[in-house]
């Protein structure tokens, strides 16, 4: 990387920095010393003072401004940055040490999240484990300019039979970086992206390159095992399946039937097909590529229920500015979920919006009963698998919430 510039922060902006917030916006910018190229450059902030807060990556075009990686965080002790390379093998081998500590891999498991962004001191990086490969989200410029490096730490640490890397759309728009996902390593691999992946004992296969995520939902593992045990016996529908997480291990721990439904034609092929790879018999899950709200208000018209239901939309809020527009949403969706839902049942109904917080959510839901005449009860509310930890500093990285209903009349 090039020689860092420095970044001087305004006046009274300098304290979520000091207790270790890792991201800087332009707002908090009074000016920057140096020579940034385009793509951007390391950079070490300071306050007004010309105290060092920390070391990081400005990127001109991106909305998050800096990305510190490492923080100083007292003026008593001296502040001697690590060099790049060094400090992202340090914590991508902390991080995995911490996922043991967790118990992961197991027999049961051995795909998982390995290093979660800014859960993990790695601002703008993931790693995930699927099987025998390292899947690796670039979410920042820093990141993807250090690809190479990232690789080779990723490859040291963890050992995988291969390496692929990926930008998602949402990356490469915040970040001003080419999306595309694509092996790193072995160069020369030319197969495809698919992957098998082991979880709470149920196999998966998984296109990395094909699928609508690079990768798997991880975040949900614990809840689909939670959910599956109180499956046994019961008729499950699975909005918004993917390739058949809750319902597969639902149908593995007893469930009698499941309804899959997704708007990719992909992901309900692949449910259908993890379905086999399970033993699971083909009469007892039947897959659906359609909307899921289309889908609802048809099977509401016909007077169908079911006595479990999961409810597990992609991001709904993109940012603040769509925090109302999105809460609409979510009630029109659990709404009608929530009609479909057999006397006695129980619905397990998900965001994965950080914007839209716990209470809001559970506000809405309340809305949503009260449009039925129904009474919500509130069993349970579930967040993210340990392994993908957040920072007490940057609560953004507590997404999901995940809550488990029922409904009465009156």
């Amino acid at each position: 990387m090039s020689e860092r510039v420095r970044v001087i922060l305004r006046r009274g902006k300098s304290k979520p920095f000091w207790l270790g917030h890792p991201w800087v916006f332009s707002g908090a910018i009074d000016r920057v010393e140096g020579v940034v190229p385009e793509t951007g450059a390391p950079c070490v902030v300071e306050d007004e003072r010309q105290n060092v807060l920390g070391t990081g990556f400005y990127n001109p075009m991106g909305k998050i401004a800096v990305r510190l990686l490492q923080h100083r965080r007292t003026t008593d002790l001296p502040f001697d940055p690590q060099p790049f390379d060094r400090l992202v093998e340090q914590r991508v081998r902390e991080a995995a040490v911490r996922r043991q500590a967790l118990g992961l891999p197991h027999g049961r498991t051995d795909s998982y999240r390995v290093v979660n962004a800014e859960g993990d001191h790695l601002s703008g990086l993931v790693v995930d484990k699927l099987g025998d490969a390292a899947v690796v989200h670039l979410n920042s410029r820093a990141m993807y300019e250090a690809r190479a490096v990232v690789a080779d730490a990723v490859r040291r640490v963890l050992g995988p039979e291969r390496i692929i890397m990926a930008v998602g759309d949402e990356a490469s728009r915040l970040e001003a970086i080419p999306t595309g996902v694509h092996y790193v390593w072995p160069e020369e691999r030319k197969e495809d992206g698919a992957v098998q992946v082991l979880e709470n004992g149920v196999r998966y296969r998984v296109d990395v390159f094909g699928g609508q995520k690079t990768g798997f939902y991880f975040d949900q593992r614990d809840n689909r095992r939670r959910f599956a045990e109180l499956c046994e016996g019961r008729r499950l529908l699975d909005l918004y399946s993917y390739v058949g997480g809750f319902s597969l291990n639902a149908l593995v721990a007893g469930a009698e039937h499941a309804t899959v439904v997704d708007s990719s034609g992909p992901a309900i092929a692949a449910a259908s097909a993890n379905a086999q790879l399970n033993g699971v018999p083909a009469e007892r899950l039947s897959a659906h590529a359609e909307d899921a709200m289309v889908w609802l208000k048809e099977a509401n018209a016909r007077g169908l229920a079911w006595d479990r239901i999961v409810c597990d939309p992609p991001k709904l809020a993109r940012g603040r500015g769509h925090i109302d527009e999105a809460i609409k949403k979510y009630a029109r969706l659990n709404t009608l979920a929530m009609s479909v839902l057999a006397p006695g049942g129980l619905l397990l109904t998900c965001t994965c919006s950080q914007h839209v917080s716990e209470e809001a959510f559970l506000r809405m839901l309340t809305d949503a009963g009260h449009r039925l005449r129904r009474t919500v009860h509130v069993h349970a509310v579930w967040g993210q698998a340990p392994d993908h930890p957040f920072s007490v500093v940057a609560p953004e990285g507590r997404y999901l919430t995940a809550v488990l209903i029922s409904t009465s009349e009156g």
